[in-house]
């Protein structure tokens, strides 16, 4: 019998018909569901029945879901981060869960460095200024030779890093474990997380959401930073304390901010709109083009190789 595959991220089921032959050859279907969006808690547990696998966007895959998985072997989200899957849950039940590590690298780190540009050279602000019938003169500093500092120095900290380097800016990391050789290499140098904060013109976030990394940047973090920095965050909303982040910004403590990532998402109550120093965007770090065709042929490679007994791209737990 054929195994099914459902695949809920919207984007990525607008893709998956391309691959249809493919999944054939590797004795698989994909399955059909009548998803209605947002997807809540109860709809998944209602179409994931029967289902062999599953390969998610940033729906919450939560206990109650899995209770209904009868069939499942195999999730894959459909990016790096996994923390809307419960891993202990799947586990329990010998669920292989993966994500698509090294996907989006490039996109994330790109709308990084947009954030940075845009916010320094007060780009919308320019635009909506001119839109308005106004011809103002707004300036702000260059990147050339100002300091970074990189929080997370693994795939997409590495595409940040290479990207600074292009623009002749010093660059400061941190991370749990230091990769000396690398760093030597290309010119980085590792710094405790209080001295980068202090430092650097532009703190670029890009760690996993983790129980050490929630509220890594509070209010404490962010008084440590100069008046004139800028705090960018492209990988989890709850590394950043937001309430701390708003009253930062209330007082000048910081120049301005880069969001792509919220606590809630989605959200249509975003704390930060009436903020003009704020660049705020809807998780679309990993949304480039090029990114979402790698991230759904990785999903695929994990799910198939797990239905039909083969190592996966990458699996994050340990089932029997």
């Amino acid at each position: 019998m054929s195994k099914e595959i459902l695949i809920i991220s919207s984007k990525f089921r607008e893709s998956s018909e391309t691959y249809r032959d493919l999944l054939e050859r590797e004795g698989c279907t994909l399955a059909e569901r009548d998803i209605q969006y947002p997807i809540t808690e109860e709809h998944l547990a209602e179409i994931i029945k029967d289902v062999d696998g599953l390969i998610t966007g940033l729906e919450h895959v939560t206990p109650k879901v899995l209770e209904n998985a009868n069939r499942l072997k195999v999730i894959s989200a459909g990016g790096v981060g996994y923390d809307h899957i419960d891993l202990e849950a799947a586990t329990a039940k010998g669920i292989a869960v993966c994500n698509c590590a090294g996907c989006n690298n490039r996109s994330v780190a790109e709308l990084a460095f947009g954030m940075m540009i845009s916010l320094s050279r007060q780009i919308f602000q320019s635009d909506r200024a001119m839109r308005n019938g106004e011809w103002g003169r707004f300036t702000g500093p260059e990147l050339w030779g100002k300091t970074i500092g990189i929080v997370g120095l693994g795939r997409v900290g590495k595409s940040v890093a290479q990207l600074a380097k292009g623009f002749g800016m010093r660059i400061l990391a941190t991370d749990v474990l230091w990769d000396i050789a690398y760093a030597d290499e290309h010119g980085i140098s590792y710094v405790p997380f209080d001295r980068l904060l202090q430092q650097s013109d532009y703190v670029t976030l890009h760690t996993p959401l983790t129980t050490w990394t929630h509220n890594l940047v509070g209010q404490r973090e962010l008084e440590m930073m100069k008046p004139t920095a800028y705090l960018i965050n492209t990988a989890r909303g709850p590394v950043v304390d937001e309430n701390a982040l708003c009253k930062a910004l209330e007082q000048n403590r910081i120049a301005g901010a880069g969001l792509d990532v919220f606590v809630v998402e989605p959200t249509n109550n975003c704390a930060f709109v009436d903020f003009e120093n704020v660049i705020i965007t809807p998780h679309i770090g990993g949304a480039s083009n090029e990114a979402y065709d790698r991230s759904l042929q990785l999903a695929l490679q994990n799910v198939t190789s797990v239905l039909n007994g083969r190592p996966p791209h990458s699996q994050v737990n340990v089932t029997p």
